[in-house]
């Protein structure tokens, strides 16, 4: 209802490597396609692009290897991102949601090895919470 996801998949090939490999929806389209980061190589970027100017926020999600639930890394509305405390100051989010948005991971380590998730919305999740 009123989202797009598509799909990340980031696989752990060695203790000190970060793949990525991406399949791509005929809405959203990420790349690259397939990412391999050696740990020394200090940061990968992932960008992503749904191409509907009415979907108005773009969200990054994170799914470690072992099937978790997703963990939201941060999100970008129109050309402002707010990044959730965890990942921040590694995890950087740019861009402009409605056209193209990046995530960048500095200073890697093998606990960034997962699935990354990109999905596009046309209004915020965010749930009032009462006292």
């Amino acid at each position: 209802l009123g989202s797009k996801l598509f799909y990340a998949y980031v696989l752990l090939c060695a203790p000190h490597s970060l793949v990525v490999c991406v399949v791509c929806s005929p809405v959203i389209q990420q790349s690259p396609k397939h990412l391999l980061r050696r740990v020394e190589e200090k940061e990968a970027n992932l960008s992503c692009h749904h191409g509907d100017s009415s979907y108005q926020y773009l969200y990054w999600y994170q799914q470690k290897r072992n099937g978790g639930s997703l963990e939201l890394i941060g999100m970008l509305n129109y050309g402002t991102d707010s990044e959730e405390d965890k990942f921040k100051p590694r995890f950087n989010i740019t861009g402009h949601a409605t056209k193209y948005a990046f995530l960048l991971i500095s200073k890697l380590n093998a606990e960034d090895s997962a699935v990354y998730f990109c999905a596009a919305s046309l209004h915020s999740h965010t749930i009032p919470f009462n006292h």
